[in-house]
């Protein structure tokens, strides 16, 4: 059984390095959007970093151009108000971990060793330009389609809600809708699974990664399914173990400070665990779409050889 494999992932839950960056990264990203909410004198939702694979068609619909508006409770009080400061800043900060997360659950799941921490983070930093491609691609084939919606809806429905030009635009607006559709939603997963091949492979084009992406969401979909639940099962059994362990640490101690931290760390091993494990999922629906093996997995650049001069050279010289 091919999920087996992803058992190994959830070595990273007891990875102090990694769970130390992913906190540090955590708090940094907290702190930014308490600051980003002051700014704007409002309380805003946090976005966790399962939500990370938001790309630039999340900021066309929270950007400041947006005509959409916060959600309100019954009692007219605002329950959350998005701000395309905060999925940028979402997005910047996260999308590095996120990579280096990816890269350990492949390695892990195709049966490797934790690699070291600055080896990883060299192979992430070449490839950052990338990722930007592949984060801002599904967003800007969908622009054109989007400008052209907005554009038939402010004909059609200028007037009135059913006029003529709701018929003549509809086949148009509705197969552009339909290719948008596809585009941002299957970006969700195509994205994720798209840097998973960026970092998993030595020569990584954006475009081919990110059409990886996309080939394993929709063509591999019932596999994706499939894999997904033992994942997710996986996911919950540590992310439980240790918040059961955070609660009787909790239970010890009567600061807090002590107690959010130790709250918050069952989350934290969540993300770290979690991100790993899309990285080892990808890595089996690379295999049952292309059925390139689980272990034909990019180690890192090799080591230059040390020139040693000959002893039997020196010796004739001399």
């Amino acid at each position: 059984m091919p999920w087996l494999r992803l058992v190994n992932v959830a070595r990273l839950a007891g990875a102090p390095v990694w769970l130390l960056l992913v906190a540090i990264v955590d708090v940094v990203w907290r702190f930014g959007l308490a600051r980003i909410a002051a700014h704007h004198q409002s309380p805003i939702e946090a976005t966790e970093g399962w939500r990370t694979t938001a790309s630039l068609g999340d900021l066309v619909a929270v950007g400041p151009w947006s005509l959409l508006d916060p959600l309100r409770s019954p009692d007219g009080s605002f329950l959350r108000e998005p701000f395309w400061e905060a999925t940028l800043w979402t997005i910047v900060l996260w999308t590095p971990v996120a990579m280096v997360l990816l890269r350990l659950g492949v390695l892990l799941t195709a049966g490797r060793d934790l690699p070291g921490f600055v080896e990883t983070w060299k192979i992430i930093g070449k490839r950052l330009k990338s990722a930007i491609v592949i984060r801002v691609l599904p967003a800007v084939c969908a622009l054109p389609l989007l400008l052209f919606l907005w554009f038939a809806d402010g004909i059609a429905t200028a007037e009135r809600a059913h006029s003529e030009w709701s018929y003549v635009f509809a086949p148009l607006a509705i197969a552009a809708g339909l290719v948008v559709g596809l585009l941002l939603a299957g970006a969700k997963a195509a994205i994720p699974f798209g840097l998973a091949a960026l970092v998993s492979q030595e020569k990584a084009d954006a475009m081919d990664c990110l059409s990886r992406g996309y080939e394993v969401t929709f063509r591999r979909l019932p596999q994706l399914v499939l894999l997904a639940v033992p994942a997710l099962v996986l996911l919950m059994i540590v992310v439980g173990g240790w918040h059961l362990v955070g609660l009787t640490a909790v239970s010890t101690m009567r600061n807090p400070v002590w107690n959010a931290f130790v709250l918050r760390f069952p989350t934290i091993v969540g993300i770290t665990v979690g991100w790993a494990l899309v990285g080892g999922v990808y890595l089996l629906l690379r295999q049952s779409a292309g059925g390139q093996e689980v272990e034909d997995v990019w180690d890192g650049p090799k080591a230059k050889s040390l020139k040693i001069p000959s002893v039997r050279r020196d010796a004739k010289r001399g």
